[in-house]
């Protein structure tokens, strides 16, 4: 789940908080592939940043993000992690922009096919009027940039689209919206072991 603590990404004119949206989608998400017996990890599982997980340094006044995405790498690591799958919410200037869209990592082929899988699986069964497509991440995206496995960023919708954030309030759309992100992602998994 991306953000947390003192960051709460970006918000819908409601008040609505992206962390937690991110974190919820993402229980829900590991829940799934845990039941499944797919082992999930989680980056997080409060309402925090990473900044301090390992004790780095004394002060981290002017480096709490920085630290935090370098946290979230090192713990990617460290887990020896197949896949990455980082669950964020988009904003715009323009409210009429709205549906989930997938970037992928240009350093490992499996991400392109990943985020593929996740797009159009929400596409097909949960917005059948998104017409996005998937896109590259470019070194703008911190962790995409630098993974080395399949890794994909999931923004899950537009905050600043009001239809889809009261939406994105639902907790049973946020569960109906993980099953699909995670039933692609099994099915990713499945399509990369038979790979070899």
């Amino acid at each position: 789940p991306g953000h947390g603590g003192e960051d709460g990404g970006c918000s819908s004119e409601a008040g609505l908080l992206e962390k937690d949206l991110n974190l919820s989608i993402s229980a829900d998400v590991c829940a799934i592939l845990n039941a499944a017996g797919y082992p999930t990890v989680m980056t997080r599982t409060e309402d925090t940043l990473l900044y301090d997980m390992y004790q780095d340094r004394n002060d981290y006044k002017g480096y709490k993000k920085i630290y935090d995405l370098k946290n979230r790498m090192r713990f990617t690591q460290e887990t020896q992690a197949k896949y990455f799958v980082s669950i964020h919410m988009n904003k715009f200037t323009d409210p009429k922009y709205s549906g989930l869209q997938v970037y992928y990592s240009p350093n490992d082929a499996g991400s392109m096919r990943m985020a593929d899988m996740i797009q159009k699986y929400v596409q097909k069964y949960i917005q059948p009027e998104n017409d996005r497509q998937t896109k590259a991440s470019t070194k703008g995206i911190y962790l995409l940039h630098r993974m080395n496995i399949p890794a994909v960023l999931v923004e899950c919708g537009f905050l600043s689209n009001s239809e889809e954030a009261e939406l994105l309030a639902d907790a049973s759309y946020r569960k109906t919206l993980s099953l699909g992100i995670a039933c692609a992602i099994m099915e990713y998994c499945a399509g990369s072991s038979a790979d070899g």
